[in-house]
């Protein structure tokens, strides 16, 4: 396949992808493989100079993640985590109406976040290669746009499982079904259902406020008011070509100007991948957690 390619696009081919990152003299990495094997790649770039555009999550644990996050930081090298719901309309077109605080202060989180099983399920059934099932794989886009629009919540409280794992071949043990429970400094409380049993993408986040209500997705924008009136919505049609083009874009923009900033760091992404840990340890403990350990760890409190 690597040759089909390398004809296709008259480029060398490599059996090895570390000969590759050391021999070629690359400005860029963009990893889009399993996140258990981005250990080497990241630090293979970090050495050579490399900026590197990962998929998200970032990484599997925080640990994980603070150490690709500090060897790019200290190689003075530009680390892009994929945030496709960061570029998408619907989305943007929320973060700036909430700007204006037209739903008041937002009291109540509601998110979903559903779609059909992954064709590959083989490494994202094993919890120790994949890091996580349904949570970390479906949920993070949404959860990344919550803690962009409204912070890091302070305590959570979750609940996992896999109902369809007999169903599946090979079976798997990582969760299909998560429920996230999430309370912030402000008193607002949220809720995250996300789930691979759909059968298709399913996608809906939907803010509470004292003046009114806000619904989105990616193509989608609905504001009402206290009465429950719409008084703004918007429909845009973009796929996942055009967002990816688009972070690639402001990606290669934040490089040729260091003045510029990027959108969606891996320093960002350590609070997603802290939220995740602690979900995690919540459905494991049957507890609530904190985030403040996190918080001061990361400085992000």
């Amino acid at each position: 396949m690597a040759r089909e390619y390398a004809q296709q696009y008259d480029a060398r081919p490599y059996d090895d992808y570390r000969s590759l990152i050391v021999e070629e003299k690359l400005d860029v990495l963009f990893l889009t493989i399993p996140t258990y094997l981005c250990g080497e790649c990241i630090t293979l770039a970090a050495k050579s100079g490399m900026h590197v555009f990962k998929e998200a999550p970032l990484a599997r644990s925080l640990p994980e993640a603070t150490q690709w996050h500090d060897l790019m930081e200290k190689a003075g090298l530009r680390f892009h985590v994929s945030a496709p719901y960061r570029f998408a309309p619907g989305f943007l077109q929320a973060n700036h109406v909430l700007e204006k605080e037209p739903i008041g202060k937002i009291y109540l989180i509601r998110a979903e976040s559903f779609g059909p099983f992954p064709v590959d399920f083989k490494w994202r059934g094993d919890p120790v290669l994949a890091g996580g099932g349904v949570l970390l794989e479906m949920a993070y886009p949404m959860i990344d746009q919550i803690i962009w629009n409204l912070g890091i919540p302070e305590r959570l409280y979750s609940l996992n499982a896999g109902f369809c794992s007999k169903r599946v071949l090979p079976p798997y043990r990582t969760e299909d079904t998560a429920i996230l429970t999430m309370k912030f400094p402000d008193g607002a409380m949220g809720n995250l259902i996300s789930g691979w049993m759909a059968g298709q993408e399913q996608e809906l986040l939907s803010l509470y406020g004292t003046e009114g209500t806000l619904e989105v997705n990616r193509n989608f924008l609905r504001v009402r008011d206290g009465k429950g009136e719409i008084v703004k919505q918007n429909d845009y049609q973009v796929d996942e070509a055009w967002l990816t083009a688009q972070q690639i874009r402001q990606f290669g923009d934040s490089i040729m100007d260091s003045e510029l900033k990027p959108v969606s760091t891996a320093r960002e992404h350590l609070a997603n991948v802290a939220i995740m840990e602690s979900a995690y340890l919540s459905a494991r403990t049957q507890l609530p957690e904190t985030l403040k350990v996190y918080g001061s760890l990361l400085k992000l409190s």
